[in-house]
């Protein structure tokens, strides 16, 4: 899966339509695109922007969009206070001027030289699904209008009175409820293969979430990722020692001492809450007893949380939203990992990366296409490529950007009045 385009309006930080293109035309090779007909495919696309500038709010559209897709949404969650909540599927913009308007979401994507368009729109403050329209190919396979559903003539024609009677849920896509293989439309007439859509079942296993906003992996604070690792492992125990040797091979790299990772289930499940206690420990060479996982340094935890996922979308095409790359790596740890996404030798089925960084060093692994710089304005988001400045490819980039040329750097001088104020 290659994402191509997304939009979005009214959606956290954004006002109005804010569109950006991951795609250039042209049929010459270049390092860090994919060719696809007659257009070449970013397979890495970096965020800048001061704290607050909306870089994060530009990578939860993805993450929204495909867990919209995919996510069946409950009428009401329990919080954990026991208290029953009405679901939200999306936080709309507060802005008074957008209190009417409705959340509208769109993507465009590849999945195996097939062209999809999805988008969706949301009103009732993030609440209720209005609309939603699915194209392959430039042909309308579904549209949906409040719970009504209109499929392309000939599948209708095909399927019979099934059509008519089809009610979309209010709280979950239509696309999400013919992928879910429990659900009574998805079984009946086994509808996703009728509309020519059977591979957008494959879209769940090619994504990796780190990001800090309704995550579908829970994203950015690692704490959760290792959580996540540590459960994944323990239920998977036919891969188990894959999982554990490419982890500690590579954290023995950054730390020579690093033995293993000790994982160990503790206990019958429980019957209630489906839960089980572990142990979650580091072992090392040159220490009398094992660490416990808490006590790894911030780095150590972001690799053991994340870094079996990003390789293996790697090792089988698919998309990483990463959000903040800089957060807890050295510099250069950072670009090295980013820079698997430009090595072909390595990212041989095409995966994608789309991250956002403080660090302006990553600059130089991009084309000036794949560089976006966000700022606010007017309280809306605004994104720019660093190519719309009419800035060269031999530039200096990084000197451009930190000097404020291209916008999205911090006042630090009216920073230090405020303080100097306050002091």
């Amino acid at each position: 899966m290659i994402i191509t385009r997304i939009k979005a309006s009214n959606f956290y930080g954004i006002k109005d339509p804010l569109e950006v293109i991951f795609t250039e035309g042209g049929e010459k090779e270049k390092i860090g695109y994919v060719n696809i007909r007659k257009e070449r495919v970013s397979l890495i696309s970096g965020f800048y922007g001061a704290n607050a500038s909306g870089k994060s709010t530009v990578l939860n559209v993805i993450d929204t969009v495909v867990r919209i897709m995919l996510a069946r949404q409950q009428e009401f969650i329990i919080a954990p206070n026991g208290i029953k909540q009405g679901t939200v599927i999306s936080l709309p913009n507060y802005h008074t001027s957008m209190k009417t308007k409705p959340i509208v979401m769109e993507m465009d994507f590849i999945i195996n030289n097939d062209k999809y368009n999805y988008s969706i729109s949301i009103t009732n403050e993030g609440k209720e699904i209005s609309e939603e329209v699915l194209y392959k190919n430039s042909k309308r396979i579904f549209s949906r209008k409040d719970h009504s559903i209109s499929l392309e003539t000939s599948v209708e024609n095909k399927i019979g009175t099934l059509a008519k009677n089809i009610v979309a849920p209010k709280k979950s896509s239509f696309l999400s409820v013919i992928l879910d293989e429990s659900s009574d439309i998805a079984v009946f007439a086994n509808l996703k293969k009728e509309i020519g859509i059977s591979e957008l079942k494959q879209i769940k296993n090619k994504f990796c979430f780190i990001t800090d906003k309704r995550s579908v992996q829970m994203g950015q604070n690692n704490i959760n990722g290792l959580m996540a690792f540590a459960i994944n492992y323990l239920n998977d125990i036919k891969t188990q020692s894959e999982k554990l040797g490419t982890v500690n091979s590579i954290v023995k790299y950054f730390e020579p001492s690093f033995e293993s990772l000790v994982i160990k289930k503790e206990g019958d499940n429980n019957p209630i809450n489906k839960s089980f206690a572990f142990t979650y420990e580091a072992k090392y060479s040159n220490f009398y007893k094992n660490l416990d996982i808490m006590e790894l340094s911030a780095g150590t935890r972001e690799l053991i949380a994340y870094i079996g996922d990003v390789l293996n979308i790697i090792k089988s095409g698919g998309v990483v939203i990463y959000d903040e790359t800089s957060k807890y790596y050295h510099p250069d740890m950072e670009i090295a990992i980013l820079n698997l996404f430009k090595d072909k030798d390595i990212n041989k089925h095409n995966a994608q990366i789309f991250f956002s960084s403080h660090n302006h060093e990553t600059f130089d692994l991009l084309q000036n296409d794949q560089a976006h710089i966000l700022e606010k304005k007017d309280d809306n988001i605004i994104v720019s490529k660093v190519s719309d400045y009419g800035v060269k490819e031999r530039d200096n980039v990084k000197r451009i950007y930190r000097l404020g040329s291209l916008g999205g750097v911090p006042d630090t001088i009216d920073f230090n009045r405020i303080i100097n104020n306050l002091l």
